[in-house]
């Protein structure tokens, strides 16, 4: 894993669980921490410098991107398995998790997350987006 430290790990999910579902099998784990790192860059991408979150270690890691990242990854791990072995805590967090993200990619959520600065004007990548339908008149 390169983001998710196996302590981490260990806190959110029973080894003994994960040893049964993975099989021992630690590139299970890479191909998780891969396709949460995918979810997040594909909603953060072109406002937050996800690299630089990404390469932050112990404490100086986001406490947010470490648990979004945890939710997808067991989530991911446990499809695996048969759905009606699924705990609904691993469904509901990586729902929440997923809602989480669009809310703050949409813009309707905060995050402290790293924004990419452009190295030219030292000012924050931004995207906004504005606009609005025309007015309805219902005059005939």
């Amino acid at each position: 894993m390169v983001f998710i430290t196996t302590d981490d790990f260990n806190r959110k999910f029973s080894e003994d669980i994960r040893e049964q579902i993975t099989e021992s099998d630690t590139t299970i784990l890479d191909d998780a921490e891969a396709d949460a790192m995918a979810i997040v860059q594909d909603a953060f991408s072109q406002t937050y410098d996800l690299d630089a979150e990404f390469a932050e270690t112990d404490g100086d890691r986001h406490k947010n991107l470490i648990r979004w990242m945890l939710n997808l990854m067991v989530y991911f791990i446990y499809e695996r398995v048969p759905d009606n072995q699924v705990p609904e805590r691993v469904v509901k967090n990586y729902d929440d998790t997923i809602a989480e993200i669009k809310g703050i990619e949409s813009g309707k959520k905060n995050t402290t997350l790293a924004k990419i600065v452009d190295v030219d004007s030292g000012k924050t990548n931004t995207v906004f987006r504005w606009g609005s339908n025309t007015k309805r008149s219902h005059k005939p």
